[in-house]
Formats: structure tokens, C-alpha cells, sequence
């Protein structure tokens, strides 16, 4: 007798999931409520840090580390909108911190900024006064920090590689002062670019993207795991042509090519220039709720 496929549910709303797209070597499943696309497989962290560290190597992590002004532009933003929500001073911790650009930022605005990160090669390829503030560690356990609790925590690109997202985001809790605040950054699973391109959305990665959140997803983990005055919003990065046209590279070739066969025509001075867009993430905030009860 054939053995029945075990019931695949979305960790956020504990719907039924049905299959969405297989792309080798995963099979990804989508909670049509919450909007959540999962990998029905969770990869080995160990093959994760290794995938990693290929990409610093070799792939398209290489090209973040050689993109620090774009990144500067970004965070400059993201360090705004943290003191819009009232916090000038005090301890940051950076999860997944790939290369310490924030924690650049962030100590040049006056934090005690911290980072934790898995790669060892993108823990190389930070600033060297900036290594000593990055913990090498897995983000999927932050008990190093239990005992010095951090004013803000920021965790961009990161919710989307966890083993369990809401575990992820109690931990982060755990180690949140009271009224202290989260800033993350992840993709969008509602962004017209994901219906647009279907299984070719770039953000389909199951060697590292084990996650995918809606904005209702998102608002629903973050309640669920004890955060209040949650915000979701959408989120913009700063990049040139030439950058975003090399991060289709591998997931979109074909518009890569056209790209490179049309750039000449293109002055210099436009592939080069830098400019914010949204292309197909969210930022979320919230503040730990002092009272509520650790997952």
C-alpha cells in the first residue's frame, strides 16, 4: 500500500499548503491565506554555511562585498527610520551581518553596534577594526547573547534562510530589552514581480531561501511571537543597472544577455548611477511586548 505524502502547513496559520514550483533541488509549497512560500525540504545549516561561502567566494555574495557604497546608501535610510522610532543611542546587534557594512553605519551614528554572521568568508571580507564586533555563529541560535540584551535588533535578508522563522523571531525577543525595537528586511511574497515571473522569481533560492513572507505573514509571525506596534512596509535598496542587471546573472540569464548585448548604448554615467527601488522586499518594525510569553 502507498504510503500517504505527509500534510504540508503553513507554521504561521496552520492552513494546508499545496505545491507551487519545483526548483532543483527543492520543491517549494504556498499557504494561499497567509501567503508564506516554503521549502518542503529544509536544507542542512551545514550545506547552507557551505553554499554560503561558495557565493562570497565566487557567486553573487561576491558582488554584495564589492558593493559597500550602494549598501552605505541603503542602511543610511534604514538608520533613519530606526531613529524616527525613537532610539539615537544604546546597543544594536546585526543579525546576519555578511560583511559589516551596517555595523559601519550604525557606530558611525553613535550605536554600540554587534553583529553575528555564519559565513566565515563574509566575516573575512568585513572592515578589520569590524571583525572583532561579529560573532561567527548560526543565527538560528542566538543564546550567546542571553545575557546582554541590545536596544535594537536588526535582521536584514536573514528571516528568509531560518530553519523556523518563529522561533527565530522569539529569540530575537528573548534577547530585546523591554520597549526595545526589530528592523527587518525580506522578500515580498505579494510583489507583482513574483506573479510576473512565477518559478523564475530570483527570490526562490532553496539552498538558501527556506522562507518567504507576505506582509499578512510577516504581521501574523511578528503578533504571534510576541512583538506590538508592528509596522510592514515596502522596501527600497539602493542600486545601479549595472549591479541589478549582474544579480540576474544566475536566475534570469537571458535578460542578463540582452542586457549586456544593449548596455553599450547606454552612457556610463546612467549604468553607473545609483537610485532606491523596491524590487520585491518589505521592511517590518515592532517592539517587544514586555509581557508576553516566549514560544
Amino acid at each position: 500500500m502507498k504510503k500517504a505524502e505527509k500534510r504540508l502547513v503553513c507554521p504561521i496559520t496552520g492552513e494546508e499548503a499545496r505545491f507551487y514550483c519545483r526548483k532543483p533541488p527543492g520543491d517549494y509549497y504556498i499557504a494561499e491565506r497567509s501567503g508564506l512560500i516554503f521549502v518542503k525540504d529544509l536544507p542542512d545549516v551545514n550545506e547552507m554555511v557551505a553554499y554560503a561561502d561558495n557565493e562570497y567566494s565566487n557567486g553573487l555574495y561576491k558582488d554584495y562585498a564589492q558593493a559597500a557604497e550602494l549598501k552605505y546608501a541603503t542602511f543610511e535610510r534604514r538608520i533613519r527610520l530606526i531613529e524616527n522610532l525613537g532610539i539615537r543611542r544604546g546597543r544594536l546587534l546585526d543579525v546576519g551581518c555578511a560583511c559589516g557594512f551596517f555595523l559601519e553605519a550604525a557606530l558611525t551614528h553613535g550605536f554600540d553596534a554587534w553583529g553575528v554572521e555564519f559565513s566565515r568568508k563574509a566575516v573575512a571580507l568585513s572592515r578589520s577594526d569590524i571583525q572583532s564586533r561579529i560573532t561567527l555563529g548560526d543565527v538560528n541560535h542566538l543564546n550567546h547573547w542571553n545575557k546582554d540584551k541590545f536596544d535594537v535588533i536588526v535582521a536584514f535578508d536573514i528571516i528568509e534562510h531560518t530553519q523556523s522563522p518563529l522561533q527565530f523571531l522569539a529569540n530575537i525577543r528573548q534577547i530585546l530589552r523591554p520597549g526595545g525595537w526589530l528592523l527587518l528586511a525580506t522578500p515580498d511574497t505579494g510583489h507583482f514581480l513574483r506573479y510576473l515571473m512565477g518559478r523564475n522569481w530570483p527570490m526562490l533560492q532553496p539552498m538558501q531561501h527556506t522562507f518567504l513572507f507576505s506582509k499578512t505573514a510577516m504581521h501574523l509571525a511578528l503578533e504571534k511571537a510576541g512583538y506590538e506596534k508592528i509596522g510592514v512596509r515596502n522596501a527600497d535598496k539602493s542600486l545601479t543597472l549595472d549591479y541589478l542587471m549582474e544579480q540576474m546573472r544566475v536566475h534570469n540569464p537571458i535578460i542578463k544577455r540582452i542586457y549586456d548585448a544593449l548596455s553599450g548604448l547606454l552612457p556610463r554615467g546612467i549604468r553607473k548611477k545609483s537610485f532606491a527601488v523596491n524590487i520585491g522586499e518589505m521592511l517590518a518594525y515592532a517592539q517587544r511586548k514586555p509581557e508576553a510569553t516566549a514560544l
